[in-house]
């Protein structure tokens, strides 16, 4: 409510809610984060497969060439921009760092942020809101392929990416196979039972975000290709507007959950902080 009232985004009130009912500051009225975890998920789940609803495959392929350029040349761009400029802080202020770790994670970006934030400022369907989209897209497979890179990276092996990117291609390909010739046909069948279209719709969106935890992708990547899959849909809109309820709900505890997990803030950590957020958006 403050949040509100002071024209502030409603994601920096929840985060403060759950610094204050966390566990590390007082009055620690939650002692394990974890019990909320499983929940605060199923809102970060939801909140994808409605942005999938609301992208429509088409729209997405009139600009596929900027999304496509956009989303693999950003990571690198960003880290060599982040490798530069830490480069020269280290050299200033005499610290140790690793670049590399350091260079990803000044690139990657939050997607239920990023995603939250277009959604409040009806900016999805923009061509900014689709290039965002896509970006955040592309940043899950880096983010996988830096993960199988990591372990080996003395050691680097193409097999590893190969099978990562076929996965991704193929969740997207069964996926959009699956709701032309199987769910197209059964969501027609059902068509008189609203309840239940609703609850299939719901029951997809889970099945592809297990599959894509299955082969090692993200659950946010599979909610997303759940929702676009079923975007063209005559019934899209009607289960949008009945899932958003429960998705606000559990996105609600999903910005409370993370609010938890921040530890208190130590002063000396304060200048670091600020040269790495002005440095995020600056290579941003």
């Amino acid at each position: 409510l403050l949040a509100y009232f002071l024209k502030q985004p409603t994601i920096i009130g929840y985060l403060l809610a759950g610094v204050i009912i966390g566990p590390y500051m007082t009055p620690q009225l939650v002692s394990d984060v974890k019990n909320i975890d499983t929940i605060s998920e199923i809102g970060l789940i939801l909140l994808l497969f409605i942005i999938g609803l609301e992208l429509n495959p088409q729209s997405l392929l009139t600009h596929g060439k900027a999304i496509l350029m956009a989303g693999v040349l950003q990571l690198p761009i960003n880290m060599i921009l982040t490798v530069i400029c830490l480069n020269i802080l280290s050299t200033i202020f005499l610290i140790q760092m690793n670049l590399f770790y350091w260079a990803v994670f000044c690139s990657l970006s939050s997607t239920a942020i990023v995603v939250k934030s277009l959604y409040d400022k009806f900016e999805l369907d923009s061509i900014t809101g689709r290039l965002s989209i896509g970006i955040l897209i592309f940043q899950d497979l880096w983010a996988i392929i830096i993960l199988i890179i990591q372990p080996n990276l003395n050691h680097l092996e193409l097999s590893p990416l190969l099978l990562a990117f076929t996965k991704a291609i193929a969740l997207i390909a069964g996926g959009l196979w699956m709701s032309k010739f199987f769910m197209s046909r059964l969501f027609r069948k059902i068509s008189k039972s609203p309840e239940l279209v609703v609850s299939i719709s719901i029951g997809w969106c889970v099945l592809v975000a297990a599959i894509a935890e299955t082969l090692g992708l993200t659950v946010e990547m599979g909610a997303l290709i759940a929702g676009i899959s079923i975007s063209t849909f005559p019934y899209h809109i009607y289960i949008k507007a009945r899932v958003t309820p429960l998705r606000d709900f559990f996105m609600t505890l999903y910005f409370i959950s993370l609010g938890m997990k921040i530890p208190e803030p130590q002063m000396s950590f304060l200048s670091p902080i600020l040269l790495l957020v002005a440095l995020v958006i600056l290579t941003k």
